[in-house]
């Protein structure tokens, strides 16, 4: 029996934001950054912070921050351009992994380096770089389903990526250099590769010696295996340029830019060639390039109609995007100041005079 696909509500899969320490023109930044080296050598002594390479990284100092999940926060100190990079402090963290205890243990932390006072009224004012959300769907096969994405300048899809049986996997959408870049990929089939290569690696580093680990590492990858189909859609904003929180809300919503035709769908039928046909040049190019070449063919008429009928009505993305900035904001990373507009802060009433 085909089960409906179940979509549920956006999460934040990935974030970068800046705070504006050491930003200011009368701001020591080599002796604020020097302070922080202090502490951090005590915190990587303690095992709780780790020293990190970043390619191009324009901070002096890069580390990671050891979260109870067993996922990590990289934090950048120190930008080489204060004022031109909007802020001396980046955080890069990934919301979608964490566990219970995250955010208090990536405040305290960071509280400890910078200063607490200090640290608690820049998270009044961060500035988003990078978001990326996600929506994902069970019981949702991505190779047997059409994908449209609208409202771009280019149509084409810039990268696909197949596996060797031909399954599609991977669909990006949009253009390497621009501001956002869309995916729908098959999240299912990157959860057995992150298994394999779980038990790869600890193959060839030796690292399966243990008992215990080699049947934690199968029983994840089996785990794996037997998770029921699911479909991941990403809107990932890759150069917001510094973003007042106020103002995500405001933004386009890509995912309704996502279009999906399902084709198990009952439906108006097709032979089996133009129906192949069809189908290799949606997925090959897109939906506009395949309905063009077939437009002034004897099959126009039946190809629409065999689109049409599929269309998913499980996917309603028009609430999505302002879900998503909500699942940004009950993350509790930010106080509640920060989704405030400067313009809209009250203004401080003046001190009387004595």
């Amino acid at each position: 029996m085909k089960l409906k696909p179940i979509v549920a509500l956006p999460v934040c899969d990935r974030l970068a934001y800046i705070l504006s320490w050491g930003s200011r023109i009368f701001d020591h930044q080599k002796q604020m950054v020097a302070a922080v080296e202090r502490r951090l050598a005590k915190a990587i002594e303690a095992g709780r912070c780790e020293y990190t390479f970043v390619k191009g990284a324009r901070y002096h100092l890069n580390f990671n921050i050891k979260l109870h999940s067993g996922s990590k926060a990289l934090v950048q100190v120190g930008a080489l351009q204060p004022q031109r990079q909007k802020g001396g402090i980046r955080v890069l963290v990934n919301p979608s992994k964490w566990l219970p205890g995250d955010v208090e243990l990536l405040h305290r932390t960071l509280r400890r380096l910078i200063g607490e006072v200090e640290y608690d009224e820049l998270m009044k004012h961060p500035r988003i770089n990078v978001v990326d959300f996600a929506v994902d769907i069970q019981h949702a096969n991505l190779d047997r389903m059409l994908v449209t994405y609208t409202n771009a300048q280019q149509h084409t899809v810039f990268g696909k990526r197949m596996s060797k049986n031909g399954r599609v996997e991977t669909y990006n959408f949009g253009s390497v250099s621009s501001d956002y870049m869309t995916s729908v990929y098959d999240k299912r089939a990157e959860r057995i590769h992150a298994a394999l290569c779980q038990l790869a690696k600890h193959r060839n580093g030796g690292g399966l010696g243990r008992e215990s680990l080699k049947a934690n590492l199968i029983k994840q990858f089996h785990a794996a295996l037997d998770e029921p189909e699911r479909m991941r859609v990403e809107v990932r904003g890759k150069k917001l340029r510094g973003l007042h929180l106020a103002k995500l809300a405001q933004l386009s919503n890509r995912f309704k830019r996502f279009g999906f035709t399902m084709l198990d769908a009952d439906g108006a039928g097709l032979d089996e060639l133009t129906k192949l046909a069809f189908i290799s040049i949606c997925q090959q190019y897109d939906l506009k390039t395949a309905l063009t070449a077939f437009k002034n063919s004897r099959q126009a008429r039946k190809v629409r109609k065999f689109w049409r009928d599929r269309q998913a009505t499980w996917w309603k993305p028009e609430p999505m995007w302002q879900q998503a900035c909500d699942a940004l904001r009950d993350l509790g990373l930010f106080p509640a100041e920060a989704f405030v507009d400067d313009d809209e802060q009250p203004a401080a009433r003046p001190k009387k005079r004595r």
